[in-house]
């Protein structure tokens, strides 16, 4: 078989697939709605396409406000189309506001071309993968990380979670009395963790501590793209 046949037969796979999931979505709406599948059908992809298009435009509008914080009327760099897509696509899903503005921040930084930053398709996946507390937590420790007063050990440059989401505590404070960490924390961390945007780092006595991690470099790059601080520029 050829490969234009094989990718023929790939997409036809697809789109039965994908329209067997909506032809469900529909039996299920009728069955609680009382209403035919086909009506069922109708409402759902309205209110996915509406709420898309409501998303978009919150997007294009919090960029705009960006933009002319920056005092740019426009964007100054033309961004390829495989970052775009996928990142307008990404918010347009997106109903949380605070990550919504995140979107619109990468969005601006991404276009504007004082901001160095690295526009891979990667952080999209990445973001895509992480709920409005993991951004928190990320960005409470990266500001902790380049805070001058930590003075951070090169051997120790880790933080306890114990103060998460509020404070990142450098592992030279707070050294008694230190809370346990949230569930809700530890649940976060541990996706931070598994998008290798944090790192388990060790204790001042060389123990390894799941209580204790640094952001690696991955993270501080994807906190360049997602940062209104003007730091972020080169």
């Amino acid at each position: 078989m050829s490969e234009e046949a094989k990718a023929v037969q790939e997409i036809a796979k697809t789109t039965n697939t994908a329209i067997h999931a909506v032809e469900k979505m529909g039996k299920f709406i009728s069955d609680v709605a009382g209403v035919p599948i086909a009506t069922a059908v109708g409402i759902f992809e309205d209110k996915l396409r509406y709420i898309r298009w409501e998303n978009q435009l919150n997007l294009i509008q919090k960029a705009h406000e960006k933009l002319a914080q920056r005092g740019l009327s426009a964007p100054t760099r033309i961004l390829p189309l495989q970052f775009t897509v996928p990142l307008v696509e990404a918010a347009s899903l997106e109903e949380d506001d605070y990550l919504q503005d995140m979107w619109a921040t990468v969005l601006v930084n991404a276009a504007d071309e004082h901001v160095e930053v690295q526009l891979r398709r990667a952080f999209i996946s990445i973001l895509e993968d992480m709920t409005s507390l993991d951004v928190q937590i990320l960005r409470v420790i990266g500001a902790a990380a380049g805070n001058p007063k930590h003075h951070l050990d090169i051997l120790n440059p880790g933080f306890y979670l114990g103060y998460l989401p509020d404070e990142a505590a450098a592992m030279d404070e707070f050294q008694s009395g230190i809370p346990e960490p949230k569930k809700e924390v530890r649940i976060s961390v541990g996706n931070l963790q598994r998008l290798n945007l944090l790192a388990i780092t060790h204790t001042v006595d060389g123990v390894s501590d799941p209580n204790h991690v640094m952001i690696t470099e991955l993270g501080k790059e994807l906190l360049r793209l997602c940062s209104d601080d003007k730091s972020a520029k080169g």
